[in-house]
């Protein structure tokens, strides 16, 4: 890409800004290192405010409010042929007002001009112009990890957004995204952090009652007390009601003692129905009986008649009478067994006793509930009203046995608990891992550069390494190993953003090719790897240089601040 070039060739100070008096300073476009010289408080930080405020807009004092008292500069910059101009001035009320123009060849000014067929603000002029990086090299380099992470992730944001990562919350498809989704994530697992706090659901704590929770073996199994609730009311009831629920209860086992005679009598109407069926069915078999008993004395009677007479003799009259007994064959008729039936009294109560009892099952089941209601409405009636020793005992048994219940509740409430923490937080780990995954594949544009994340303790730091790829020798890593940048030398870590700043500057269709470096120390060395790496990257690199100097000493494209006074060659 043939990228356009935007240059910075002049500032001029109409007021005294800070310590600085007013002045005008030219730019050489084609130097590539401007070295800003001057002691300790001269006003080097103020010339860099004031190039910032032009160059970037009312952005410059975003975090810093102070204005370092009346403002009024304009900057001039080179857009190919356009010669821009950006004015900016304090209003009475401290408003910044800035304005961007051009002068044509005869001078004259004309505000807001069309630039590559766009009509052109301040704002949306120099926005497209820079990287962050540009003014804010000290962020990356800043021993605050927070700060790093902050900076990182904006340099890298439209390389990030390809991987599916949305920083802005507002968009729709934020809640989708990876930072949506740990949030989320991170959200819930506060909301369970907290419940586990309110219960105890802590590993530690759990492990003094015998749970490890990596070993479900060892929870213990949760119990219902709603019976034990029912029945601790229930006896607490009759305690304060002990005359009136004695009554009640007499009253419950007469009615429960008249529903098992009914049903015994129901049983027992059974029993004498079919009983009675076997008794007719045995008379039925008794007359036939009786007729073939006299249908086979007529025969017989038959028979001698016909032997008297001659016609039968007698071997054949006993073959006759043989065929006839065999054909009329009868062991006589018997009833069967007729079932026991229960009995009763004329007052309708049962007389019949289970341990007598020879009949049915079912009836023997019924008539043992029945003695048993009998025996608990006799005890009943014979212990003394008023009598609650029992029942406090049966409370103090059920309520001791209750508190241990809800103890071991407890224990399980608090494994829940755990365990809810434990998934969520699993989740938000699983998730940053998998953001650190995105983030470590992102090509930083620079070689031997790389973005790494640190997950260790449950934190998601990011940082840059860097190999010394460029000149090993200067960065002191001729094996090239991958080092953090916070580990390089004050006078090291500006050459990897240089690296990294030319990158993010050939991503621009058009571009003030310029990092500012303050408050490093800048040796011979560095000074002029800095010129070689400005001219290689064509990138023009601003550097303060704390320090004693003289006017005589200043080389080309050096600025001496004295007083308050600039003087440049």
């Amino acid at each position: 890409m043939d990228q356009k070039k935007v240059k910075i060739i002049g500032l001029k100070l109409n007021e005294q800004q800070g310590i600085l008096q007013s002045c005008e300073l030219r730019f050489d476009e084609n130097n590539h290192l401007i070295a800003v010289k001057g002691a300790v408080g001269s006003g080097k930080t103020t010339l860099q405010k004031s190039l910032q405020l032009g160059t970037l807009g009312s952005d410059t004092l975003k975090d810093d409010k102070k204005l370092y008292g009346a403002i009024d500069e304009e900057i001039q910059l080179m857009d190919g042929d356009h010669r821009i101009f950006i004015g900016c001035k304090s209003t009475e009320k401290g408003i910044l007002d800035f304005v961007l123009y051009e002068k044509d060849a005869s001078g004259k000014v004309i505000k807001n001009p069309v630039i590559d067929g766009v009509k052109c603000t301040p704002a949306s002029y120099l926005k497209n112009l820079q990287t962050s990086l540009t003014w804010r090299m000290d962020e990356l380099m800043s021993e605050s990890v927070i700060v790093q992470k902050k900076i990182l992730l904006e340099l890298y944001k439209s390389e990030l957004a390809k991987l599916g990562v949305v920083f802005d919350k507002k968009s729709e498809e934020y809640s989708k995204s990876i930072l949506g989704r740990i949030e989320l994530a991170e959200n819930d697992r506060s909301q369970k952090e907290f419940e586990r706090k309110a219960i105890g659901g802590f590993a530690n704590q759990l492990e003094t009652k015998g749970v490890d929770v990596d070993d479900k073996k060892t929870y213990p199994e949760r119990i219902d007390v709603s019976e034990l609730e029912k029945k601790k009311n229930s006896l607490s009831y009759e305690i304060e009601n002990i005359d009136k629920v004695r009554d009640q209860k007499l009253d419950g086992l007469k009615n429960d003692a008249g529903a098992v005679v009914n049903l015994i009598k129901s049983q027992n109407n059974v029993i004498e129905i079919d009983n009675q069926k076997k008794e007719r069915d045995f008379e039925k078999r008794k007359d036939q009986y009786s007729q073939n008993v006299h249908t086979l004395n007529g025969i017989k009677t038959d028979l001698s008649e016909l032997q008297n007479q001659g016609c039968l003799n007698e071997l054949q009259k006993d073959q006759i009478l043989e065929f006839i007994d065999d054909s009329f064959k009868n062991d006589g008729a018997t009833c069967e067994k007729l079932d026991d039936l229960i009995e009763f009294d004329d007052n309708g109560r049962i007389v019949s006793k289970s341990s007598e009892w020879k009949g049915a099952d079912d009836v023997l089941e019924n008539l043992k509930k029945y003695e048993s209601i009998k025996t608990d409405y006799a005890v009943m009636l014979k212990s003394p009203q008023g009598d609650t020793s029992k029942l406090e005992s049966d409370l103090d048994t059920i309520t001791q046995k209750l508190s241990e219940s809800k103890a071991v509740n407890k224990i399980c409430d608090q494994i829940s608990a755990f365990e809810a923490w434990r998934d969520a937080n699993d989740l938000v780990m699983k998730l940053r891992n998998e953001y650190a995954s995105m983030l470590s594949s992102v090509d930083t544009g620079v070689e031997g550069l790389n973005i790494c994340v640190d997950k260790e303790d449950g934190k998601l730091d990011i940082y840059l390494t860097y190999d010394g790829t460029f000149d090993p020798q200067y960065f002191n890593n001729v094996g090239k190993d991958q080092r953090k940048l916070s580990s390089y030398s004050g006078t090291q870590k500006p050459m990897i953003c240089l690296l990294l700043q030319n990158y993010l500057l050939n991503k621009l269709p058009k571009a003030m090719r310029y990092l500012w470096i303050d408050d490093v120390p800048i040796d011979n060395k560095t000074k002029l790897l800095l010129e070689k790496m400005g001219h290689d990257l064509d990138v023009t690199v601003i550097v303060n240089i704390t320090g004693d100097f003289t006017k005589e000493s200043l080389q080309n494209g050096e600025i001496l601040i004295d007083g308050g006074e600039v003087f440049f060659n």
